[in-house]
C-alpha cells in the first residue's frame, strides 16, 4: 500500500488521521508521515487496513447487501452421483435487515452456509461469522427474556 492508497483508504472510511492512527495502534504523526510519503506504509498495515475495512462494512447500517444461503447442504453425499444446490439470493438495504432475516431463517434446520456480500461480490460476513452473530443474538434474546420473567424484588414499602 502506497501513500495515496492509504489516504484513499482512510478517507473512504471517513476516518480522521487520529482515528486511523488509533485503529492501527500508531500515533497521528506516523499516519501523517505515511500520507506525505515521508515513510513507507508497512505491508502489515496494508493488511490491517483490509481487515479494518471488512469490520467497518459489518456495521448494521452498511448496505446495500445480499444475503446468500442454501436450504440444503452444499456438500454432496459420497453416494450421490449428481447433486444440485440452489442458492437463495436476497437483497437488503443494510446489514441489520439481512442479519435479522438470517436469524429468522436459522431456525430452519435446512438453513445452510449463509453469507452476506456487498454489490461488488466482496464478503462482508462469512458463514462462520454470520452464524456466530446469529447465535450471539439468540443468546442475548434468551437472557433478556429470562430477566423479564424474574419477579422484581419488593421494596421495604411493599413488604411493610
Amino acid at each position: 500500500m502506497d501513500a495515496i492508497s492509504f489516504l484513499k483508504w482512510r478517507k473512504s472510511l471517513a476516518y480522521t488521521q487520529v482515528e486511523a492512527a488509533a485503529k492501527l495502534g500508531f500515533a497521528r504523526a506516523t499516519v501523517q508521515n505515511w500520507e506525505r510519503g515521508i515513510t513507507r506504509v508497512p505491508t502489515f498495515v496494508g493488511l490491517a487496513c483490509v481487515e479494518l475495512t471488512r469490520q467497518w462494512k459489518q456495521r448494521p447500517e452498511f448496505g446495500a447487501v445480499t444475503l446468500l444461503y442454501s436450504e440444503e447442504s452444499i456438500w454432496p453425499n459420497p453416494d450421490d452421483s449428481t447433486h444440485e444446490v440452489f442458492l437463495q439470493c436476497e437483497v437488503y438495504s443494510n446489514n441489520e435487515v439481512a442479519i435479522r432475516q438470517a436469524l429468522r431463517l436459522s431456525k430452519n434446520q435446512d438453513f445452510s452456509n449463509p453469507l452476506i456480500i456487498e454489490p461488488d461480490g466482496g464478503v462482508v460476513w462469512s458463514a462462520p461469522e454470520l452464524m456466530h452473530e446469529c447465535d450471539r443474538r439468540k443468546q442475548e434474546a434468551r437472557v433478556k427474556q429470562l430477566k423479564s420473567k424474574r419477579p422484581k424484588p419488593k421494596t421495604r414499602r411493599q413488604l411493610g
